[in-house]
């Protein structure tokens, strides 16, 4: 196990998000390598971890960077820009470091911290028949889980579950369970899908493992917090002091803004090489193009200011509630999902108008923008996250508080 330090690594969010923005070219270069792989190369594994991107979020006495959530959206929304694959795989992969510092307490996280110096673990909630028996010290675990992104060379497993209810009790108390590398089995079922080949997203298999105490926690994603945090006291920082409910979204919001300026950038350079059908003129000089261009580029820049917005609200929310001044409640949750949802439809807004007027001979088999339009499809039509069926919670939160009105 690594030694604890005091203080991580002194860096800027500048030079991180310098970093990523200089692996642009490798990993648009390796988008077909990594649809076909369906996960990140080892390329891009490396270049990524020898940049240093995976510590933001860690605390720095476990040798990270311990960066605001808007920082670590920053550096997802480049990576995304490069490939969105891999933005959705690190973003999911990586951003459960927030977690892992705010529920559990000094002993996990050193352990979990300190396996190894690449923290990534996905948290899934999509179990198929899992058992947690309880045991002396801990539970023996098994069953399956899906969606699980991020897990291709992840550290640790995160698996969600109910556990069997008390008796009386209208609902199942649920747990999570963190499970290091060895422990769990990856899947080969994922890139079946239209989109986002490439994002890691396979099933995990847990097989009567044992899970110390220490190494769970009883998650409740229907209760606020009303003060302090284990990992806020731990750290003296709020940001371990916030909801997973109004984190989750964030990372593939930031995910999906990496995306809409990527297909920005494929699109200038189509319409600044390449003529208007029938003229000798640049498309770059058609008030049409200049048109779709625009209008993509404020969409995107829109989803951008949500993302980055939503995280500072998140870090504010965090720190009223850590100084006792006003609970982190489900319903300030819901809204920064709102949010976020709202940018990644922004996104896919932005992607549909250039894939729409780019012209049918930039939609080729291999290209990118077709890639990019399926993966933001992906983004947006995920079952019970899509918006649609997410907003009524916004209502009835809100409903609740001010009319007392009972749902």
């Amino acid at each position: 196990m690594n030694a604890v330090t005091s203080t991580g690594p002194a860096i800027t969010v500048g030079e991180l998000v310098a970093r990523a923005e200089t692996l642009r070219p490798l990993l648009r270069e390796e988008q077909p390598a990594t649809e076909a792989n369906r996960f990140p190369t080892q390329k891009i594994y490396d270049a990524l971890s020898e940049a240093g991107l995976f510590h933001i979020l860690k605390p720095k006495r476990f040798g990270g960077y311990e960066m605001n959530l808007d920082d670590f959206y920053r550096v997802v929304i480049e990576i995304a820009r490069g490939c969105p694959d891999t933005g959705w795989w690190f973003a999911l992969g990586t951003g459960h470091a927030a977690q892992i510092a705010s529920y559990f307490n000094e002993r996990a996280q050193a352990e979990i911290f300190g396996l190894r110096p690449n923290f990534q673990a996905p948290w899934s909630f999509v179990a198929h028949n899992p058992v947690a028996g309880k045991v002396d010290g801990g539970y023996r675990v098994s069953g399956t889980w899906y969606y699980c992104s991020g897990v291709p060379y992840a550290s640790h497993f995160m698996g969600n579950m109910a556990l069997p209810k008390a008796e009386g009790a209208t609902e199942a108390p649920m747990l999570t369970v963190v499970v290091p590398e060895g422990g769990f089995t990856r899947l080969d079922n994922w890139g079946d899908l239209m989109g986002m080949k490439g994002s890691g997203s396979h099933g995990v298999v847990l097989d009567d493992v044992f899970v110390p105490d220490h190494m769970t926690f009883r998650f409740d994603g229907d209760a606020g917090i009303d003060g302090p945090t284990v990992g806020s006291i731990l750290h003296g920082n709020p940001l371990y002091g916030g909801l997973f409910a109004a984190f989750a979204e964030g990372g593939l919001a930031a995910m999906a803004t990496g995306l809409a300026f990527a297909a920005l950038d494929e699109y200038e350079d189509l319409i600044a090489t390449r003529n208007t059908p029938g003229t000798a003129t640049l498309r770059a000089y058609n008030p049409d193009y200049q048109r779709s261009y625009g209008q993509a580029v404020a969409l995107a820049d829109s989803a951008r200011a949500i993302t980055l917005q939503g995280a500072n609200l998140y870090l504010e929310h965090a720190a009223r509630c850590v100084a006792g001044e006003a609970p982190f409640t489900i319903e300030k949750a819901v809204r920064l999902d709102g949010m976020y949802h709202m940018a990644e439809r922004l996104a896919y807004e932005a992607v549909e108008l250039l894939v729409r007027t780019a012209s049918s001979a930039a939609l080729k088999d291999g290209a990118r923008l077709p890639r990019y339009l399926r993966d933001i499809i992906m983004c947006v039509s995920r079952g019970h996250d899509q918006f649609e069926f997410r907003a009524p919670n916004i209502a009835k939160e809100m409903l609740a508080r001010t009319r007392g009105l009972a749902f």
